[in-house]
């Protein structure tokens, strides 16, 4: 019995002491250049390149005052390249692919995957294909250009896989600011709502610096709130949207056939105007009820930027200024 268990004891001991040698073997063949995916340096970072498979790619610039340029056309929201490049700083790779399953992922990154670049200063820091995640959904396949071994890379002490960071889709990469215009550029702010023609108002600053407000007749106001005043005209200096909806369904339809409930238009003092059109959104992504007022949505409205021809949604809340009214403007301080 006791022979047995030497016996047994030994064996244990051997096939442990072989698994080691295999696991040294194959780790000990592997590329270093291969292995290293986390880029120390993130702030040198100056310009990300990520391309899909369905022909879309982003290009992101860092500019002189540190924001990023998205496809030479908007400016990328902040947390886009902070969680890309946070990424970057944090991955670390978990294990190589298995053996067996190393052809599948190589054959599937191909497919499906994301090439992303990073730069600095014009030189090439990484490229690496970034695939799905794995069954436990706790990393990510992924391979370095001219590599040929998949590893599968996680940020550790952080549940969840990397590959949904690394997206193309343009309207989701742009700062959510629809537009930008200093108070001291602001001639006049002109309002209606259609239907509610005596909340309607006009309001200009004079050289002087006082305000002039009119209402929707043209009829001088005696009273002015002036810090109200300076509030409405303070707040169209960054205007941000929830979402961009420029490619929905009904964008076109709402514009053209959706009666509007507020429209207003800023005049710089140069001459040039913005014009901004307010429409009913309701809880159902359908236009009948959109049209018919149906199941409102008391926090949010559809907005339309002629000038820059931008459809978006807005929530009510995070921008009061713009629902103001003749009767607040005229209310004593």
């Amino acid at each position: 019995m006791k022979k047995n268990l030497l016996y047994a004891a030994v064996l244990i001991i051997l096939l442990g002491v072989a698994w080691w040698v295999t696991q040294k073997d194959d780790r000990s063949t592997l590329d270093p250049n291969e292995t290293v995916f986390m880029v120390e340096d993130t702030a040198s970072i100056d310009r990300i390149f990520i391309a899909d498979k369905s022909g879309r790619s982003i290009l992101a610039e860092k500019q002189q005052d540190g924001r990023w340029l998205v496809n030479n056309t908007y400016y990328a929201r902040w947390e886009v390249t902070d969680y890309i490049l946070g990424a970057f700083r944090q991955m670390e790779v978990r294990m190589p692919v298995p053996k067996a399953g190393v052809e599948n992922a190589k054959k599937q990154i191909s497919v499906t995957g994301k090439k992303v670049e990073l730069y600095s200063k014009g030189k090439k820091v990484r490229v690496v294909y970034v695939g799905h995640a794995t069954i436990d959904t706790r990393g990510t396949y992924m391979i370095k250009e001219g590599a040929e071994t998949p590893f599968i890379v996680h940020i550790p002490g952080w549940e969840g896989y990397l590959s949904p960071r690394f997206f193309t889709d343009l309207q989701e990469w742009r700062e959510r600011t629809i537009f930008r215009l200093h108070p001291d550029s602001i001639a006049n702010i002109s309002t209606e709502f259609p239907n509610a023609p005596e909340e309607s108002y006009s309001i200009s600053i004079t050289p002087e610096k006082t305000f002039v407000l009119q209402d929707g007749n043209g009829k001088v106001q005696t009273t002015v709130n002036e810090s109200f005043a300076k509030s409405l005209f303070g707040g169209f200096n960054k205007v941000d949207v929830e979402a961009f909806d420029n490619f929905g369904v009904m964008r076109d339809s709402i514009v053209n056939m959706a009666p509007s409930w507020l429209n207003l238009t800023i005049t710089e003092k140069s001459g040039k105007k913005h014009t901004f059109t307010t429409y009913f959104k309701s809880q159902l992504n359908q236009l009948d009820v959109v049209l018919l007022d149906v199941m409102p949505d008391l926090d949010r409205d559809y907005l339309f930027y002629e000038e820059a021809n931008e459809f978006a949604i807005i929530q009510k809340r995070a921008m009061p200024w713009y629902y103001v009214r003749l009767s607040q403007l005229k209310s004593k301080d």
